[in-house]
C-alpha cells in the first residue's frame, strides 16, 4: 500500500496480537461457545475429562504449544492429583488449585505473547478488514488462518479418537491423516506401536465400552498431545519454524 500526505497510513501490527489476548482471556476466565467444540474456561473447571481434553487442545493452540511446560500431559491423565481438581471438583482445594493455574499460564501467555509479537506483522487497508476484532470475536485464532487450521484438525482428530474406529482399516487411516494436525511431526512408529498392544488396538477398535474410552482418552493425553503441542510451536505469524526460545514458564507446583 502506497501512502502521501493526505492519506492516513493504516499499517499496523496489532491485530493479530489482540485476537492472540482475547483467545487467551477465554481460555482462562470466559470460554469461547463460538468455537466448535467449545471451549469451558479453566477457572470455571470443567464437567468431564472430555471437556477437559478440548480445553487442553485448544490452549496448546493458543499458548503456541507452552502449555505443556506448566500443565504437563502427566497431570491431565486421571487419579494424577491434578485432574481431579480440574474435573467435577468444586470444593476450595479444587478451586486453590485451579487458581493457581490460572496464574502460572498467565505468565505462559505472556511467553507466548511475546515470542508472537516479534513474527506477527500485517497491513490493514480498510475498514472491512478491521471486522471481528473491534466485536470481541475473531473466528480465527491468532488471526492467522494456519492457527486455525490446525485448531480445526486437532480438534477433529481428537473427536475421532474419542468415538473409536470401525475398523482396522478406519484406524490406519485415522493415523495417516495425523501428518496435519501434527505439522508433519506425528509419534514415530505409531501404528506399528498402536498393533503392538493388544490393550491398545482392542480400545481404540471399541467403540461401546467406558474402559475402552478411558484408554482412547489416556492414549491423547499420552501420546497425541504432545505431537500437537510441537506443531504449535513449529507455527507463527510468517508460518516459518526457525524461532527458539531458551524460557521455559516451569512445572506447575502447588504453593
Amino acid at each position: 500500500m502506497t501512502t502521501d500526505e493526505s492519506t492516513p497510513d493504516r499499517r499496523t501490527t496489532r491485530r493479530a496480537l489482540d485476537v492472540l489476548d482475547r483467545d487467551q482471556d477465554r481460555l482462562l476466565y470466559d470460554g469461547d461457545n463460538h468455537r466448535n467444540p467449545p471451549i469451558r474456561p479453566l477457572s470455571d473447571g470443567f464437567g468431564t475429562y472430555r471437556e477437559a481434553l478440548v480445553w487442553y487442545q485448544a490452549a496448546g493452540i493458543r499458548t503456541l504449544g507452552h502449555v505443556g511446560a506448566v500443565l504437563e500431559p502427566q497431570h491431565m491423565l486421571p487419579l494424577a492429583g491434578v485432574l481431579e481438581h480440574l474435573v467435577d471438583a468444586s470444593d476450595p482445594e479444587s478451586q486453590y488449585v485451579r487458581r493457581r493455574l490460572v496464574e502460572r499460564l498467565d505468565e505462559t501467555c505472556d511467553l507466548a505473547y511475546r515470542q508472537f509479537r516479534e513474527r506477527a506483522t500485517e497491513t490493514i487497508d480498510s475498514d472491512s478488514d478491521r471486522e471481528g476484532t473491534a466485536d470481541g470475536y475473531e473466528k480465527n485464532p491468532l488471526n492467522r488462518p494456519a492457527f486455525k487450521i490446525l485448531d480445526e484438525t486437532q480438534a477433529s482428530a481428537l473427536d475421532s479418537l474419542w468415538v473409536g474406529f470401525k475398523d482396522r482399516e478406519a484406524l490406519g487411516r485415522w493415523v495417516r491423516s495425523l501428518s496435519a494436525p501434527t505439522n508433519g511431526e506425528k509419534p514415530e512408529r505409531l501404528m506399528e506401536r498402536i498393533v503392538s498392544s493388544p490393550v491398545m488396538l482392542e480400545a481404540l477398535l471399541d467403540t461401546e465400552s467406558r474402559e475402552a474410552l478411558s484408554v482412547r482418552y489416556r492414549f491423547a493425553i499420552g501420546i497425541i498431545m504432545p505431537s500437537f503441542f510441537s506443531a504449535a510451536r513449529s507455527l507463527n505469524g510468517s508460518e516459518r519454524s526457525d524461532v527458539e526460545t531458551d524460557e521455559d514458564p516451569g512445572e506447575f507446583q502447588k504453593g
